[in-house]
């Protein structure tokens, strides 16, 4: 966990802390708001209590937005790959020649 720590950058640190702090003060609203309310699903309509609702809504906000910076991530990652790639291939190609050259 520490070498996890340690590798985010200050930015990302800070977009952390502010997400734990975020998700504390949303339990606390959450459990303030212990109470039944209805939920309509297009078809059936359910009653929850409200904080659990809450809850789950953030939940699924906080795994769409995962989903979404995950995709983003990974594209970045493969972009690099392919650019480490090309400059490797470069690399060789200039060695050749220079060898050629002598």
């Amino acid at each position: 966990m520490k070498d996890i720590w340690k590798k985010l950058s200050v930015a990302e640190k800070a977009k952390l802390i502010i997400s734990v702090i975020v998700g504390i003060l949303v339990v606390i609203f959450a459990t303030l708001n212990w109470k039944d309310q209805e939920i309509n699903f297009i078809y059936k309509v359910y009653k929850v209590k409200l904080s659990i609702a809450i809850i789950l809504s953030v939940i699924a906000g906080y795994f769409i937005s995962f989903l979404f910076s995950y995709r983003k991530i990974n594209a970045i990652e493969n972009e690099n790959e392919k650019l480490k790639d090309k400059i490797a291939r470069l690399s060789e190609n200039l060695i050749e020649k220079t060898e050629d050259e002598n």
